[in-house]
């Protein structure tokens, strides 16, 4: 029976394919299979952060003048902005100060002419003189002064006010000095073994409502109100009349 040449038997196809892809072969003879090209390799971690390109064109310092869409822009830092507007605030201050030194230092007005130039000198002095001359003095006045009449001479009475009388001098000491201060003088006088406290000026009457007598006899009860919580420790008090008892005493 003849062979076919050129075909091949299936046990020897069999056998090639093993011994290519290294079947029966101990693990160490077998080939290293080669990674997949579709599998990604492992990404090694990168130090720091990534910065991109929008990143990095956003922090990109902008320029102080730039043209975007046709427009110029101005852009600078706040602190610089702040620097210059003061440098200009000061600018305008020392101009209106230099304005108003140039105003005060220049005459105002016209220049006078030559000929009114050559007559300032004399219509100065002219001036001066006249300045200086003092006024006329006002006529004297002849009217004689008024006489002021004289006040009536009021005859002295015979009659005191008695404000207080006690056993002890002492005790109408801190009194007297009381109703001193309010204009009202006394004095102290002893009669029968006891001390009177009384008005030095005398009155002509001291009883009708109206005389001289009977006002000076309010306004010691008005003053002697006054004394309470004054008289020193230890000392008579007054209490509870303060005065207002005071009467009129004929004295000689």
């Amino acid at each position: 029976m003849a062979r076919n040449r050129g075909k091949k038997a299936l046990y020897e196809v069999m056998s090639r394919a093993r011994s290519k892809s290294g079947y029966g072969r101990p693990p160490e003879q077998q080939a290293p299979t080669r990674p997949s090209a579709v599998e990604p390799a492992a990404a090694e971690p990168q130090a720091g952060p990534v910065v991109t390109k929008i990143a990095a064109k956003w922090w990109r310092k902008p320029r102080v003048v730039q043209l975007n869409a046709g427009r110029i822009e101005f852009s600078m830092p706040y602190q610089v902005a702040v620097a210059a507007g003061l440098v200009l605030v000061l600018a305008l201050l020392a101009s209106y100060r230099l304005g108003q030194f140039a105003r005060f230092s220049v005459p105002v007005g016209p220049a006078p002419a030559s000929g009114q130039a050559q007559q300032g000198p004399t219509e100065n002095v002219a001036n001066r003189t006249a300045v200086e001359t003092p006024p006329p003095a006002a006529p004297a006045d002849k009217t004689p002064p008024k006489t002021q009449k004289p006040e009536p001479v009021v005859p002295a009475g015979d009659n005191a006010i008695v404000l207080a009388h006690y056993h002890s001098m002492a005790d109408l000491q801190p009194v007297q000095a009381h109703f001193a201060e309010y204009g009202i003088k006394t004095e102290i006088v002893p009669d029968s073994g006891r001390y009177i406290l009384q008005t030095t000026q005398r009155y002509q009457n001291t009883t009708t409502r109206g005389s001289d007598g009977y006002n000076a006899i309010q306004k010691i009860k008005e003053i002697g109100a006054l004394y309470k919580g004054k008289a020193p420790p230890g000392y008579e008090t007054f209490a509870p009349n303060y005065f207002s008892d005071a009467y009129g005493r004929k004295v000689k």
